[in-house]
């Protein structure tokens, strides 16, 4: 019994691994669904299954990661390195995804004039990413820039638990480095290296002076945990964040400030077979975007034209 299932799985393994390397259409799931259901009933097995069969799956969970990882976005084949190794680790050991619900979408909503009650019913808690066309409303965020934020912190510490810097691909060690850039480079000027930068803010009076120009969303209910605000800013038509996901504390909204920029979001691999369907969305100046960065692996792309600059926050 327990030799008839090895091989079966085993079968079901190498067969995921073939269907990851050999196209990204997901539609050929049904082929490995078939296996899956073949001379053995799972549901009965799962019941029985000993700690050596856990162990197992968590194993041929990793393997089949790897595979769908290196398959499912050219980013990451195109990086010099994936993530850095606490960051990799983080992949290996997130609590893992119990109910794909969340992701069982056929697209991505784009709303405007959203009530709050609207938004706490269908979206808030949901896990389903949401584009509020209207966001922004009363913001004078349009003066951010990238000389804004140099004079903001100009003698000023980036250093802490809490202060987070997302280099990327650039070579910046610190965020002080991307402030000491030389101007062209910094101006987006053709023929200097393009970059793209996050970073979050744990200064509470940078806080209060970026606060001046913008609120929290008018169709949140004024409940952000977190004073913390988080800042990506880069060259125009320039790869973003690659594929990740992460690992905060609340569900989040971003403000695209500046520029536009394609988000891509794809189910976690436990949701394989409930949710085959990855989504993208363009986010234009002016639009907020609301999903769980939690339990959707996402990447972004600056578009060609106007450098990008996105903001924002958590919330409960």
């Amino acid at each position: 019994m327990v030799r008839s299932i090895l091989d079966t799985e085993k079968q079901f393994l190498d067969k995921l691994i073939e269907f990851r390397q050999n196209s990204s259409d997901f539609k050929r799931w049904n082929k490995v669904k078939d296996l899956k259901s073949d001379s053995i009933n799972y549901a009965a097995v799962k019941k029985k299954r000993s700690m050596w069969s856990h162990l197992k799956l968590i194993l041929i969970g990793l393997i089949a990661y790897f595979c769908y990882w290196i398959e499912l976005d050219r980013v990451i084949l195109e990086s010099e390195c994936l993530l850095p190794s606490s960051e990799l680790l983080q992949e290996f050991f997130r609590p893992p995804v119990t109910n794909c619900s969340f992701c069982q979408i056929d697209n991505i909503h784009v709303r405007s004039n959203l009530s709050e009650d609207d938004f706490y019913d269908q979206y808030a808690y949901s896990g389903r990413p949401i584009l509020v066309s209207d966001g922004m409303r009363d913001w004078t965020t349009s003066i951010f820039n990238y000389n804004y934020f140099k004079n903001l912190y100009q003698n000023r510490s980036h250093d802490g638990e809490n202060c987070q810097f997302f280099p990327y691909k650039t070579g910046f060690l610190e965020l002080k480095d991307v402030f000491n850039m030389e101007p062209d480079r910094a101006s987006f000027k053709p023929g200097h290296k393009p970059w793209y930068i996050g970073w979050s803010n744990c200064d509470p009076t940078i806080s209060k002076a970026l606060r001046q120009h913008y609120k929290v969303p008018y169709f949140l209910s004024q409940s952000e945990r977190t004073s913390d605000d988080w800042m990506f800013m880069g060259s125009p038509g320039y790869k973003g964040a690659p594929l990740h996901i992460d690992d905060v504390d609340y569900n989040s909204w971003q403000a695209q400030i500046h520029g536009r920029k394609k988000w891509k979001f794809v189910p976690p691999p436990e949701c394989w077979y409930e949710c085959p369907k990855s989504h993208t969305i363009t986010v234009e100046p002016g639009n907020i975007f609301v999903f769980d960065s939690n339990r959707w692996y996402h990447s972004t792309e600056v578009m060609e034209g106007e450098f990008s600059l996105t903001i924002g926050a958590e919330y409960d």
